[in-house]
């Protein structure tokens, strides 16, 4: 008696089976590059311009647009087909063609009964009226712009890489001036507590000072969630696992800015953004000519060399009744076809009415894009110029408030301040580095603005 499993255990054998299969597709679809260590500025710019996903996307359409460039030319090259036929038919005569979307086709009209064919078909275009011609510069236009919008993309991945790490360092520079600012109200309150015991001060100060460190702990809790989700952020751009324990090598401070005042004129001239768009008008132009071109004659040039095998049912004699007779045929022939479009139910008027529709949309687009980016530049230029004189005014905020903190706590010790005096000192002086930390941070961002604006990615 044969031997079969039962049918729950033969389902989990398949889903184990299904399991295994999948397992790998789906990890290999998933993997991410892991990074480990500390992580400085230029290293994440750099990892950014090699592994971001948007960037990935970008070179991938490119590549899409320059196939079809290499499409466009496939008019300029002779078209040939080899077509094969074996027809068995009761009624004649019977038009067959070639199978495909090859423009070299071939057209056969069998009269015999049976038919065997064998042909090579040949078909090279003489004249289009400009429209392959102009169809190629389209092409090869936006596979120009393409090539663009891959810059371009680079040095939007490079700023945002750039945003992402120094809002990423601010955060976590944020969350440790609210680190320090904990130790110092956990030492207070530990002060306050013992000198509360001793009978020196009343219960009030202790409640404060306790107040003060549940507000603080809060503070801090904020702060380093707020640093978590900067560097999830910054992983994200970077295109790499977000698992990766990474670390911030780079810290803020004010560098001198290396960036020339450049001209505006000139900065867009460049701007792979504006390029892209340059040449997308400039596809949507050749568009036009090519619409056009379906208003000239066509001409063209065919080859075709055929053999074939005709069978006819015919009667021999009475006794041999119906036999099948053949023939056979083989040649050449060459030919000049031309075309002369009379009349399309107005479609090659709507062709071109929509070619110069788009070329209108193309070239308001370009005005936009030279617009979008000038804005951002002079933006960028006003937040750098003020960033600049931020980070003087914090970085002398910051010396003011350290004085200060430091006499209100000397005149505490020495009996000759209260408490409140020392809690706002501390404030003003954590709020000055929050201050100082912001402005570092406003001034590198305001520099990772400017530097897209120039079209450049260091």
């Amino acid at each position: 008696m044969p031997v079969t499993d039962p049918p729950r255990r033969r389902l989990a054998r398949l889903v184990i089976v299904v399991a295994l299969v999948m397992v790998p597709a789906v990890a290999a679809a998933q993997s991410l590059p892991r990074v480990e260590g500390p992580l400085t500025l230029d290293d994440a710019i750099e990892r950014a311009l090699a592994s971001n996903l948007r960037l990935r996307a970008s070179a991938a359409e490119a590549r899409t647009m320059d196939s079809m460039r290499r499409e466009a030319w496939a008019p300029f090259w002779p078209q040939v087909s080899a077509n094969g036929y074996f027809a068995d038919q009761r009624m004649a005569p019977n038009v067959y063609t070639s199978a495909g979307n090859t423009m070299a086709r071939n057209y056969q009209v069998f009269n015999a009964d049976q038919t065997r064919d064998a042909n090579v078909t040949a078909m090279y275009p003489l004249f289009s009226g400009g429209r392959d011609y102009y169809a190629y510069r389209a092409a090869a236009r936006r596979a120009e712009a393409g090539r663009e919008m891959v810059k371009g993309t680079e040095i939007d991945v490079a700023m945002q890489a750039r945003l992402d790490y120094v809002a990423a360092v601010r955060e976590a520079e944020n969350a440790r001036v609210t680190a320090d600012l904990l130790t110092d109200v956990e030492e207070r309150l530990r002060v306050a507590r013992q000198t509360f015991e001793a009978g020196r001060i009343p219960r009030y100060y202790v409640l404060r000072d306790e107040a003060e460190h549940a507000n603080t702990v809060q503070m801090h809790a904020m702060a380093t969630s707020r640093a978590e989700q900067a560097l999830l952020a910054l992983k994200s751009t970077l295109g790499v696992d977000l698992t990766s324990p990474i670390t911030l090598a780079t810290r803020l401070e004010h560098r001198p800015s290396d960036l020339a005042a450049e001209d505006i004129e000139r900065a867009l001239a460049r701007h792979p953004e504006v390029r892209a768009a340059v040449r997308q008008r400039e596809a949507a132009e050749a568009d036009v000519r090519a619409a056009y071109g379906n208003y000239f004659p066509q001409l063209s040039v065919s080859y075709m060399y055929d053999w074939a095998v005709m069978r006819d049912r015919r009667w021999e004699s009475q006794e041999e009744r119906m036999r099948m007779g053949a023939d056979s045929q083989e040649g050449y022939s060459v030919g000049l076809v031309l075309t002369i479009p009379v009349f399309d139910g107005l479609m090659r008027e709507n062709q071109v009415r929509t070619a110069k529709a788009k070329v209108e949309r193309a070239a308001q687009q370009e005005r936009l894009v030279r617009q979008q980016i000038e804005k951002d530049t002079r933006q960028a230029a006003l937040m750098f110029e003020a960033a600049q004189r931020a980070v003087d005014a914090s970085r002398k905020g910051l010396e003011q408030a350290e004085e200060e903190s430091r006499v209100v706590r000397e005149r505490f010790e020495a009996g000759r301040g209260i408490q409140l005096e020392v809690l706002d000192a501390q404030v003003t002086v954590t709020r000055a580095r929050f201050n100082a930390v912001n402005a570092l941070a406003d001034y590198e961002s305001a520099r990772a603005m400017w530097l897209r604006g120039l079209g450049r990615v260091k």
